[in-house]
Parts: C-alpha cells; sequence; structure tokens
C-alpha cells in the first residue's frame, strides 16, 4: 500500500487564497457578498525586519 504524501507548505499564494476564503465564509455567516478583496502590505515599523 502506498503512503498519500502531501504538500503542506504554505506559499503566498495559497496564505492569499485562504484568506479571500475566510472573508467569503464569514460574509456568507452575515448574509453578505464580497465584491472585490485588495490586499496591500502592512506597513513596517522603523527598526524592524
Amino acid at each position: 500500500m502506498q503512503e498519500k504524501q502531501f504538500d503542506m507548505e504554505v506559499t503566498d499564494e495559497r496564505a492569499d487564497y485562504m484568506k479571500r476564503q475566510l472573508l467569503r465564509l464569514y460574509a456568507d455567516q452575515l448574509g453578505m457578498d464580497v465584491v472585490s478583496v485588495t490586499v496591500t502590505p502592512k506597513p513596517r515599523k522603523e527598526g524592524t525586519a
């Protein structure tokens, strides 16, 4: 019997997809629709990497 192997690496694309799906699920619970999603990077504070 062969073992199933799963790719569990969270790439940037997968993280964005999961975030959009969670947003859509939350909106659905509230009875709303998501029209568009814009993703922007968080501003970094001075002195952080």
